[in-house]
């Protein structure tokens, strides 16, 4: 059973580029005129909270989305909505006022912001749109990494290499003792369907609380890093309407990178997807305060789920097509890399004197001893 969303016709590709022009309009003429960079921040951040939630939707409410298209929207939205504000309300509190959840402790706050940063959430827009899965965190928090930049891609890369081994495990195991899941033609019974549903939702939530908890750094970087309690309700009622327009749209075009995935639309195989991805989210969230790229993760688990399903079942369809087709998504993520990192350097040579300063700002704080942070104590060489 698989869905797809429509093709979007030719009239709504020209209002969505019309409208991303217009904000990309908008965001540069306001940067050359001088805006404040308080309030240059708060339009990107608004842009980005669009542009992150409808690429990671593929990761983390996307195997939801597939599996619950004929339910309402509003029970969706409640859930997703209400775990949002819960979350980083704790955070808030706990955290005195910050809610990127040390994510960004080893980055300098940004009080001013160069067009390429601007501009970077105009550009995962597009990328989104065209269906590529491209990671937020190098598009994004890259051009504010500065030296962050390489110990978040082994992270990430690392993060690829585990999903992907532990995904070949832990489907391994569950396909040996019910390979029959697995086999072509197979359906749930409606029983067990009703009954993995229900536990879905209970995933699902689980999943979105780790997810919030890696990527919220992503666009909590254009805000002020303490925000007060009227910043903190535009924030995230911002990210919720983001939310919200995407349940309403079903994942949006880029949901087709779950939808072409095998049998991810019963509810078994996407509450096992969903808590799998959030076990290894939680790991490395415990392992380093170093951001990573969870797109990386969520292609790595799939890689591997369908590889040893391909194995055990010996069916190459939809298994080894599949894999053909997450390997297609790689090559893509990798391309979304390089425009990154391009995209980074020429931000660093057209605002070296910016980037430097970042420097010498990052060099003021203490550094974290992590296995992505080969720091000593001072005293040992």
């Amino acid at each position: 059973m698989k869905h797809a969303n429509p093709k979007p016709s030719s009239k709504d590709q020209i209002k969505f580029f019309s409208a991303t022009a217009f904000a990309a309009i908008i965001i540069t003429v306001s940067y050359l005129i001088g805006v404040p960079h308080y309030f240059l921040g708060w339009m990107a951040f608004s842009v980005a909270a669009f542009s992150v939630a409808g690429n990671d939707a593929i990761q983390t409410v996307g195997t939801f989305i597939e599996s619950k298209r004929k339910t309402h929207w509003v029970p969706k939205v409640v859930m997703l909505c209400g775990l949002l504000i819960v979350v980083h309300a704790y955070g808030w509190v706990h955290d005195n006022g910050e809610i990127h959840f040390e994510r960004l402790k080893t980055f300098p706050e940004a009080t001013e912001f160069n067009i390429f940063q601007l501009l970077a959430p105009i550009v995962l827009v597009i990328i989104t749109r065209l269906k590529a899965p491209i990671s937020t965190t190098f598009l994004i928090l890259g051009l504010f990494g500065g030296s962050n930049i390489e110990k978040m891609l082994n992270k990430s890369f690392l993060g690829y290499g585990i999903a992907f081994l532990f995904a070949m495990a832990f489907w391994g195991t569950h396909a040996y003792f019910a390979k029959k899941e697995y086999m072509k033609g197979f359906e749930p019974k409606p029983k067990k369907e009703k009954k993995w549903a229900k536990l879905q939702w209970l995933s699902t939530a689980f999943l979105w609380i780790a997810w919030l908890l890696q990527d919220t750094a992503n666009i909590a970087i254009f805000l002020p890093r303490k925000l007060s309690i009227y910043e903190f309700f535009a924030a995230i009622s911002i990210i919720a309407f983001a939310i919200g327009m995407i349940i309403l749209s079903n994942g949006g075009t880029i949901q087709e990178v779950v939808s072409e995935k095998s049998d991810i639309a019963y509810s078994k195989a996407a509450t096992l997807v969903d808590i799998a991805y959030a076990l290894v989210l939680l790991v490395f969230q415990k392992l380093s305060s170093i951001p990573m790229s969870t797109t990386w993760v969520f292609l790595g688990l799939l890689a591997g789920r369908e590889i040893v399903l391909h194995l055990i079942t010996k069916e190459d369809k939809p298994y080894l097509q599949t894999f053909r087709q997450v390997g297609k998504d790689v090559l893509l993520a990798t391309m979304g890399i390089t425009i990154s990192l391009a995209i980074y350097f020429a931000s660093s040579y057209v605002y070296p004197v910016q980037s430097a300063s970042k420097s010498s700002i990052k060099s003021s704080i203490p550094a974290e001893t992590t296995p992505f942070n080969e720091s000593k104590p001072a005293g040992i060489k």
